[in-house]
């Protein structure tokens, strides 16, 4: 294809709604869950329907789970926004939130919100993102909002960004009381696409997925296919259309694309999202009868991820190592299906065998590549102390295989002597491929992290 796109040569704003909105047409083009609405399959994309009853309308996501109920994602797109109390473009997504939860039917069955943005920061990967995790994990406002006072618990960070949340639904004569606030940060999600840096990995990924949906003779045409894609997003968004998979199908072979079978990851990525939660089930992230505060733990490791891409917390027994890491993977988890390995619950003998028990067909790359591409940011290793041969070297197929993966990280628990008595048994060249981050070391708990 030859020309200038006119997503390529807009305003820097309306590409990046354009590439979000073709980030989904191509989940629903790939038959891959949608980032945001895990264990869904998407039934139609659309876009500017506030008129609707879709106040977050830049794209609106309806989708279906295995057992065929529905759900919707609506998604609101700001290349920048701060979340902080002067940022007024964060008051209007609010005031848009504040519309849609006034709906009693938005209640009434899955429909969640999420505020998709290019430009991150510490803040928004640590702090906000672990309010909105507490959210939805926590079975009540009361225990939400006990531990968000909580000294040692929560930081200022977190309780300023809860605090201009509740403001702003006031400013809008929402209900703010604090059932709705907590009720509504449970449906709430900040996407963090990065398409406007410089070698994005969230445009890599998507050329890759693009390139699995074309016949393996076209491959070479994946890059023309997501900007045709953008383009495509962005002129259904003008006229405040829509796409199901066949009109998408359609629009892209009447383009000269000639398209691949379905490529359905949805039974093995059930099969990953079951395996995950068995293994977060077993750990148990408190001490005694007592919950671990995490505030300062999960800033150590936010704070590893920027330095590279294999992170070790390391840590004698029983001070919460696993605990955090199963923090991280239920953050993940949100948006995504996640990879969770832990002893006895690994298969032996490789990626072969794995692959054998997932009942899956294709490489571990592709498998990693699409969880990757859904927003799952890391492969999550727990206990590397007690892993046998057999379990060791599925491990390791997969840790080399993440190596080539843009933007998936590796996140291990072990005792605060691996790799110290004896070598680590992990793939060096592979974990220098990653790019080792200093070790978190998790200490004995401290009386402000045990909380009664």
């Amino acid at each position: 294809m030859s020309g200038t796109s006119p997503a390529s040569s807009g305003p820097a704003g309306a590409r990046f709604e354009g590439q979000v909105g073709a980030y989904y047409l191509l989940s629903m083009l790939a038959c891959s869950e949608p980032r945001g609405l895990p264990g869904t399959l998407i039934d139609r994309a659309a876009f500017q329907r506030a008129d609707e009853g879709f106040p977050l309308d830049d794209v609106i996501v309806h989708a279906h789970d295995a057992g065929g109920t529905l759900a919707t994602l609506q998604v609101q797109v700001k290349r920048s926004i701060q979340f902080s109390p002067s940022d007024d473009i964060f008051k209007k997504v609010v005031g848009q939130i504040a519309e849609a939860i006034k709906d009693p039917a938005f209640w009434s069955a899955r429909n969640e919100l999420a505020i998709a943005t290019a430009r991150t920061s510490r803040k928004i990967d640590g702090s906000y993102q672990d309010v909105l995790v507490w959210a939805r994990q926590l079975g009540s406002a009361a225990e939400f909002f006990a531990r968000l006072a909580r000294p040692g618990s929560a930081n200022d960070d977190m309780r300023t960004f809860v605090q201009t949340f509740r403001d702003h639904l006031r400013d809008t004569c929402a209900p703010h009381d604090d059932e709705t606030v907590w009720k509504t940060l449970a449906r709430l999600q900040i996407l963090v696409f990065d398409f406007t840096a410089a070698g994005s990995a969230t445009e890599e990924l998507a050329r890759d997925r693009a390139a699995h949906v074309l016949l393996p003779e076209d491959r070479a045409k994946a890059a023309s296919l997501w900007s045709t894609l953008t383009d495509l997003a962005l002129e259904v968004a003008a006229n405040g259309g829509d796409r199901d998979r066949a009109r998408l199908i359609a629009d892209l072979q009447a383009k000269d694309f000639r398209l691949a079978g379905d490529r359905r990851f949805e039974r093995v990525q059930a099969a990953v999202a079951e395996a995950a939660r068995h293994a977060l089930a077993d750990i148990d992230d408190g001490a005694g009868n007592a919950s671990l505060a995490r505030s300062e733990r999960t800033a150590a490791v936010h704070a590893a991820l920027d330095e590279g891409r294999y992170i070790e917390i390391r840590g004698d027994a029983g001070v919460g190592k696993s605990g955090l890491l199963k923090h991280f993977a239920e953050l993940s988890g949100s948006e995504a299906r996640v990879v969770v390995l832990s002893p006895g619950r690994t298969p032996a003998g490789g990626w072969s065998a794995m692959r054998g028990q997932l009942g899956f067909d294709g490489t571990a790359r592709e498998l990693l590549a699409d969880l990757t591409t859904d927003g799952a940011a890391a492969l999550f290793v727990d206990n590397l102390d007690s892993f046998d041969d057999g379990e060791r070297r599925t491990v390791n197929d997969l840790v080399r295989e993440a190596v080539g993966i843009p933007g998936l990280s590796v996140v291990v628990t072990a005792r605060r002597n691996f790799g110290v008595d004896e070598p680590s048994w992990l793939p060096k060249s592979a974990v220098d491929a990653l790019g080792r981050a200093p070790p978190v070391v998790i200490d004995d708990l401290s009386s402000a992290e045990v909380l009664s």
